[in-house]
């Protein structure tokens, strides 16, 4: 994919970008920096400014499966291979036109992502699979109360989550402001009552998170996960 032949604002939400969008606003970051130019590229292209933006995206994660997933996905999606560094616990990529693009869509800081209207209102396969990659990085399964919960300082961000979840039917509860570590947090759970829909409709692709959810289910007396 060019992106010189892409529209922003009229860009295709597919579920591989909904993916990436919520890794990124998860365990991931996008930002600029500044870096001096070489000289050797001096040489090449002679100008007077000497130093040079750099956009950078990037998704840190334990889990060798969600790397690789996000390393497919921008490959599938915009024909970009993503760097792993950082002992093969991060994903690195750069380029301005697609810093540009997930700016637009809302990904950010921890305190500034949201998620973009145009996802928000997009088709259920949309959703939950925006909704997978996050809960992915962002959630916590608990077997011994039977429940998801999402611990992040991003109200807005939470709410918006709260809606994607009632868009499927699926009841969530949203709790805070908790202070800890000089930080404000939010919580948002999903109680025993909902988890049934939760891994029928969304469910984990992170190992761990959906065996946790596979036993809860299990013992809830149910025929398993979806």
């Amino acid at each position: 994919m060019k992106f010189a032949k892409i529209n922003i604002k009229n860009f295709k939400i597919t579920p591989e970008f909904a993916r990436l969008h919520a890794h990124i606003c998860g365990d991931g970051s996008i930002y600029r920096t500044k870096t001096n130019r070489s000289k050797k590229e001096l040489e090449q292209h002679p100008r007077k400014n000497t130093v040079r933006n750099r956009f950078n995206i990037r998704y840190c994660n334990d889990s060798q499966i969600l790397l690789n997933q996000f390393l497919i996905d921008f490959k599938n999606l915009f024909n970009r291979k993503a760097i792993l560094v950082s002992k093969g616990r991060q994903m690195e990529i750069q380029g301005k036109w697609l810093y540009d693009l997930f700016k637009y869509y809302g990904a950010g800081k921890s305190k500034e992502w949201s998620i973009h209207k145009e996802i928000i209102g997009a088709s259920d396969k949309i959703k939950s699979q925006w909704l997978m990659a996050f809960f992915d990085d962002e959630a916590h399964v608990s077997k011994t109360r039977k429940r998801i919960v999402l611990n992040i300082v991003n109200l807005k961000g939470l709410k918006q989550i709260k809606k994607l979840l009632n868009d499927m039917n699926i009841n969530s509860k949203l709790n805070g402001p908790y202070f800890y570590k000089e930080f404000y947090s939010y919580h948002l759970t999903i109680y025993k009552s909902s988890i049934q829909k939760y891994s029928n409709f969304i469910g984990f692709t992170h190992p761990k998170k959906r065996k946790d959810l596979y036993e809860i289910v299990k013992n809830m007396g149910t025929q398993g996960i979806s």
